[in-house]
């Protein structure tokens, strides 16, 4: 219980990648690209930026996890991740190994979002989504504004999700931004 409540506390700080305020990278503060923020780093595995067609199937996973995000439906959107997934929203990467986690990580997305551009290269759905508000979030001035993720599916559920700078030249994702405009 302990640690659901830490990762929750987690995630509540880091957003939609851009908290309650949502930013783009011309206007997010950035983390310092120094030995101090390793932890923040994207794995080297995780791809920056989409090459060629994303895969059908998974695109579909993604944007019904999304609808049910954007319609309130916490509970319906943690059903699209599985056990063990891997989650990183300007934060070190975090395992999802209970309910209560997958639900953690719907309830710290305070807007909700629409698929804008999707690509691969597999097994990753490189994306670009357009943020929303949703019911029981706060999007706030993010409505309208724009993220990038990499997701990968398999067997119908999410498996990793990471945020991915606004800048694909970047190693790691732009600082989340709370309530305010102050870097989290």
């Amino acid at each position: 219980m302990r640690r659901a409540v830490v990762v929750l506390a987690v995630l509540a700080l880091a957003g939609c990648g851009g908290g309650g305020h949502a930013r783009t990278a011309s206007h997010a503060k950035r983390v310092a690209p120094d030995n101090s923020n390793a932890d923040l780093r994207l794995s080297a595995h995780v791809p920056r930026r989409a090459h060629g067609t994303a895969d059908r199937a998974s695109v579909r996973v993604i944007a019904h996890w999304l609808r049910k995000l954007r319609r309130g439906d916490e509970l319906g959107a943690a059903r699209y991740w599985a056990t063990g997934a891997k989650f990183q929203n300007a934060t070190p990467v975090l395992t999802i190994d209970t309910p209560i986690e997958k639900l953690a990580i719907q309830k710290s997305l305070p807007c909700g979002a629409r698929i804008k551009r999707a690509g691969g290269p597999a097994p990753f759905v490189v994306l670009v989504f357009v943020l929303t508000e949703r019911p029981g979030g706060d999007c706030g001035s993010g409505v309208g504004q724009t993220a990038r993720g990499a997701i990968r599916v398999e067997h119908g559920q999410i498996v990793e999700w990471y945020r991915l700078p606004d800048d694909p030249a970047q190693n790691q994702p732009d600082a989340a931004v709370t309530e305010g405009g102050a870097p989290a």
